[in-house]
């Protein structure tokens, strides 16, 4: 499956390669939310989120001219801000967050309040054992099962082996399936 946008991302980061302040701007408009999820999954302090997603950017606009089309731009850029994550880590140890995975299930009138807290109550779980797993298993599994990337190009992002990336997404998984026994 190419990546979403793909031939666009890449004309567009051409055009801002030539200094269209524009065609950066779209581009930020269309990875921006899948960075910041990314860092808010990686790190506890909102400020530190925004900061990341930021520094992010302005690496990614000051190494356009440089960016050789070897890999997606998203992938790129999710590079970009996995070093960031690992620079804000070095400052000071990330504290695992307590937001939700997913947006909390509304509950509708046809849902039973069981149903509503059973959801409710995973969801909490998932959190949890997401945040106990050592920081470069939650990388891989955030990149790989919510921002639906492959191994290579969590390698890539990560500096791993496609291999090597599969590996800590294996031991992600048995951990969470471990921890969440209780609701398979």
């Amino acid at each position: 499956m190419p990546p979403p946008g793909g031939d666009r991302d890449r004309e567009l980061a051409a055009a801002a390669a030539a200094g269209s302040i524009e065609a950066f701007e779209e581009l930020v408009r269309r990875h921006g939310p899948a960075l910041y999820r990314y860092a808010r999954r990686m790190t506890r302090d909102a400020d530190a989120v925004n900061d990341i997603v930021q520094e992010t950017f302005v690496a990614a606009w000051r190494q356009i001219g440089n960016f050789r089309g070897d890999s997606a731009v998203l992938t790129w850029l999710f590079a970009i801000c996995a070093r960031k994550v690992t620079d804000s880590h070095r400052v000071k140890r990330a504290i695992p967050i307590d937001d939700r995975l997913i947006e909390p299930i509304s509950q509708d009138a046809g849902a039973s309040p069981f149903t509503f807290a059973s959801n409710s109550a995973f969801l909490d779980a998932m959190e949890e054992a997401l945040a106990e797993l050592p920081p470069r298993q939650r990388a891989v599994w955030m990149l790989r099962e919510i921002e639906m990337l492959t191994f290579p190009e969590v390698g890539n992002i990560l500096n791993l082996s496609p291999d090597a990336a599969r590996g800590h997404h294996h031991r992600a998984r048995v951990t969470l399936q471990q921890r969440l026994q209780q609701w398979r």
